[in-house]
């Protein structure tokens, strides 16, 4: 499970990250003290679980929770008792009280974990492996795993495949929203690329085999957070 640990406390990220290295199936992707760096990531990335402190000085953990379009699973850590029936009101995962034992900790991961097991197997189940768009006066069907990188032209839209590449009128953002997250990454303004095709990576570009396509300063950050 991707995870972020929020507190305004360095001690308690200590404390939560120890606990986190224990366990194999949980991946920390960020440890901060800063509730807007964490916004960020949970809003260009597809995180699991957030381990988030309520009382924090710009902004509670209920506040920020109440902020986000699409909510991770999310356990509670605080020091105050007086937040567990607002939390549980936003369904939370699990409402530990400082200080955590590692007994109890474990117990509300492993609650998480079989959330996100019935999840993705649900997901599954029913996610789409392919796209319908209109190209030549026709609707065709493209597999999700053959596209390499679509790229923007205003309010047209060129999909490349392993095969060939399909004009059709739409524009970058309206295609977005059709594809998986944790498959596809914008990287330019005009640009988004299927990350299981990415072969390389430099400083300004990245590389399709033999296809170089740039990123923006806009989205180089997490570009270079998502790609190492």
């Amino acid at each position: 499970m991707k995870t972020i640990i929020l507190d305004d406390e360095k001690p308690a990220i200590t404390i939560l990250t120890k606990f986190v290295s224990k366990i194999p199936f949980v991946e920390l992707i960020l440890a901060t003290t800063n509730p807007f760096e964490a916004l960020e990531v949970l809003n260009t990335q597809k995180i699991d679980l957030l381990l988030s402190d309520i009382e924090m000085p710009d902004i509670t953990g209920l506040e920020l929770l109440k902020s986000l379009e699409k909510k991770p699973m999310i356990i509670f850590t605080t020091a105050y008792e007086d937040y567990a029936l607002q939390g549980y009101e936003l369904d939370v995962v699990d409402y530990l009280v400082k200080p955590i034992r590692f007994e109890r900790f474990l117990k509300g991961i492993n609650k998480a974990h079989k959330l996100y097991k019935l999840n993705n197997a649900a997901s599954t189940a029913t996610k789409t492996s392919y796209l319908f768009l209109k190209a030549d006066y026709k609707t065709v069907k493209i597999a999700l795993d053959d596209i390499l990188y679509i790229e923007g032209l205003k309010d047209y839209v060129k999909v490349y495949t392993q095969e060939n590449m399909v004009v059709t009128r739409l524009n970058l953002k309206g295609i977005e929203e059709k594809l998986p997250l944790e498959d596809f990454l914008r990287v330019h303004r005009s640009y988004i690329v299927a990350v299981s095709k990415i072969t390389a990576f430099q400083k300004s570009n990245i590389s399709i085999g033999e296809i170089d396509i740039p990123f923006g300063n806009t989205y180089r950050e997490q570009v270079m957070r998502i790609l190492g």
